[in-house]
């Protein structure tokens, strides 16, 4: 590995926040430090922080590439769908899957703020926003007559289900049994909303 003068400032960020991404990955964020960071990247723990503000700012930035990979594989499968219902399931499937797939990461990406009023960052709100873009554009095809307020919130409603699910088997505290698949719950939770909506 090079040294800081073989890198832009750029460079360096990115290289550190793909270390960390690994390390996150492998470790889960609670066990990541940035002496372990600084030695995956080749550099001192002090020139992370003449990138970054602090670790958190290093996570922060984490985050920002979960959520952007989260949205592409989210609009992928959904873009292979021609009509609403469908659509959406997949958009829940994928959902699950990158849980799975990535659990650290998505634990990382969905833990709680240190303070109640701690707002996340304008990239990550972007970022989340497209996210819900995505669900709302269907909504809005299945119930043209609904109001901004009401498809913004029952794409909330609806996600806080979906969502709920992937937590809840990725905690495996609350499932007694796997009488059935989360893809089963999924499909439930989306036809049984989708259709209220429709009719509403």
């Amino acid at each position: 590995m090079g040294r800081r003068s073989d890198h832009s400032r750029e460079e360096l960020q990115s290289l550190i926040v793909e270390a960390t991404l690994d390390l996150v990955k492998e470790h889960g964020a609670e066990k990541v430090t940035a002496r372990q960071i600084a030695q995956a990247v080749g550099y001192t723990p002090g020139t992370l922080y003449s990138v970054f503000i602090n670790l958190q700012d290093i996570f922060l930035h984490v985050n920002e590439l979960g959520l952007s990979t989260l949205f592409e594989q989210c609009a992928k499968a959904m873009s292979a769908q021609t009509e609403p219902f469908a659509a959406i399931r997949s958009l829940g499937i994928a959902y699950l899957e990158f849980a799975t797939n990535n659990t650290h990461q998505f634990d990382l990406m969905f833990a709680r703020a240190d303070s109640p009023s701690e707002e996340a960052p304008a990239a990550i709100q972007t970022r989340i926003r497209s996210m819900f873009d995505l669900i709302e554009e269907q909504l809005r095809i299945l119930n043209p007559d609904a109001t901004t307020a009401q498809v913004k919130l029952g794409a909330r409603a609806l996600w806080s289900g979906v969502h709920g699910t992937a937590t809840l088997r990725l905690s495996d505290q609350l499932y007694l049994d796997r009488s059935s698949s989360d893809s089963d719950v999924v499909d439930m939770l989306v036809n049984n909303f989708l259709r209220s909506w429709q009719h509403r």
